[in-house]
């Protein structure tokens, strides 16, 4: 009996001067800010993914790169983006991605745009995959005149999960993609797009042509002009998500 006493005093002594090594390091432990396994993380940078799928970054603290994107599509600097503006910047950027300049995205060019987005996004875009069998996603986007009609979104090809037995491979879950790598393309951008510049694919042909281009800038632009007044404005753009998690961090 006497050597269980001894015994457990010293396991009481040594965790009392556990406890008082603790209390003397503001810190919380070895780590510091009360992390025992070492220092947290550094901020990562902001990221926006533009209407047209163009990637912009920000160091954290400074602003939204939203506000990056939209500097450079309002040409006249006057605060507003009309619709010619909006165009303008779309066939800029897809000028940009026709590398053999035959006016429109073959698979090539599309997959070297998303392995281009694979350090944002955690995973590889594109590669095989299967179409989904019960039809595609749509997003209502609202016309001119008002009104608005449901249109199919691009086949998002794989994301990088296997399918489940009487599910797509592509399943989108509760507006997120399955996959992280494309959760992040998809919410740093104002349409949940994991494969942004592949959505203009209307007919799913792997491939995007100049018209589909310039239908899906119409579409866009639309869906983002709310008041229908034929401008956007920096404030009245929508907040992506990943942009309302950095302003909740």
């Amino acid at each position: 009996m006497r050597a269980f006493h001894v015994g457990a005093t010293s396991v009481v002594l040594s965790l009392a001067a556990l406890l008082t090594a603790c209390a003397g390091d503001p810190s919380g432990g070895p780590g510091g800010n009360g992390n025992p396994f070492g220092p947290p993380p550094p901020p990562r940078p902001s990221l926006f993914i533009s209407p047209f799928g163009e990637p912009f970054t920000a160091e954290p603290g400074a602003a939204y790169p939203s506000a990056t994107w939209f500097a450079g599509a309002d040409a006249d600097h006057d605060g507003a983006v009309t619709l010619a503006e909006f165009t303008a910047d779309g066939q800029r950027y897809f000028q940009s991605l026709d590398t053999d300049r035959d006016g429109r995205l073959n698979q090539t060019e599309l997959a070297a745009y998303e392995a281009g987005l694979h350090r944002f996004g955690g995973g590889p875009m594109g590669g095989p995959g299967r179409r989904q069998e019960r039809g595609f996603p749509t997003i209502n986007i609202p016309g001119p005149a008002g009104g608005g009609e449901d249109i199919p979104l691009a086949d998002t090809s794989t994301l990088g999960v296997a399918p489940q037995q009487g599910r797509p491979q592509n399943q989108v879950a509760r507006g997120r993609p399955r996959a992280q790598g494309y959760g992040v393309i998809a919410e740093s951008g104002f349409f949940n797009l994991p494969q942004p510049v592949k959505s203009a694919d209307v007919n799913i042909d792997q491939r995007v042509t100049a018209q589909e281009w310039a239908e899906a800038t119409q579409r866009w632009f639309y869906s983002l002009d709310a008041d229908r007044d034929g401008r956007l404005t920096l404030a009245t753009l929508p907040v992506t998500p990943a942009q309302a998690a950095a302003a909740r961090r």
